[in-house]
């Protein structure tokens, strides 16, 4: 009779958690987005994928199918109720966000990073908001490496071959490089450009770490790396 009631209990727990975090898990029911008849996509990856999310009001939750609506800046999930919501992203500390496997097998470009770190507070930056959710390539006490993704939606002119002038999204990343004193730069995933937009004192010990490191600042991996080497001097 005892261990039928500690049984009992588990599950009840396990119940009551499951319970909680469905209401943790705070969003808004997914609506149908008007986006029928438009080019392109408005989400960072097209296909479903995984992420790790910290939230301020549910700790961690691992493994959390999602698709990143970058136009609306919006993270769809799908919560443990298994709904598709809009997360509430006043509850989000930070999102890991998995890329997924088939963009990583056939990428023709070297050193994209498989999970990419997604952070919100850096509305100092011009056109960023503050619950903006934006990629954190590198964070440090010298130096704040983010990236901004874009799906504008456009009109192209109207040309012979098409009877009326559609829309399409077309996708756009800009990278804000934030120093110690909070000096906001516009760069590009460039070496030159990248040790041109550092503080005069910091430039020679850069060049340096690429040397040493062989780095191209044109891959996530070598930036990561990088910025890493260059915060700890």
């Amino acid at each position: 009779m005892k261990k039928f009631l500690i049984l009992a209990f588990i599950v009840l727990s396990n119940s009551a958690i499951g319970q909680i975090s469905n209401i943790n898990m705070n969003g808004a029911p997914a609506r149908l987005t008007p986006y029928t008849g438009i080019e392109g996509s408005p989400y960072l990856f097209e296909d479903w994928s995984r992420a790790n999310i910290g939230l301020t009001n549910a700790g961690l939750k691992e493994n959390v199918a999602y698709k990143f609506n970058i136009y609306d800046n919006e993270l769809e999930v799908i919560n443990e109720a298994g709904n598709t919501i809009y997360l509430t992203k006043d509850f989000v500390e930070y999102v890991e966000l998995e890329r997924p496997s088939i963009i990583l097998a056939n990428a023709q470009q070297q050193g994209l990073l498989p999970r990419l770190l997604f952070k919100k507070g850096f509305d100092s930056v011009k056109g960023i908001e503050a619950n903006d959710l934006v990629n954190v390539i590198a964070e440090g006490n010298k130096y704040t490496l983010i990236r901004k993704f874009y799906a504008d939606l456009v009109t192209p002119p109207k040309n012979s071959y098409a009877p009326t002038a559609g829309r399409m999204f077309v996708f756009e990343e800009t990278y804000y490089l934030i120093d110690r004193n909070d000096k906001v730069s516009s760069v590009k995933s460039k070496t030159n450009i990248i040790l041109k937009a550092l503080n005069p004192e910091d430039q020679e010990m850069a060049k340096q770490i690429i040397k040493d490191r062989k780095l191209d600042l044109g891959r996530e991996d070598h930036l990561v790396i990088f910025f890493t080497d260059l915060n700890k001097g």
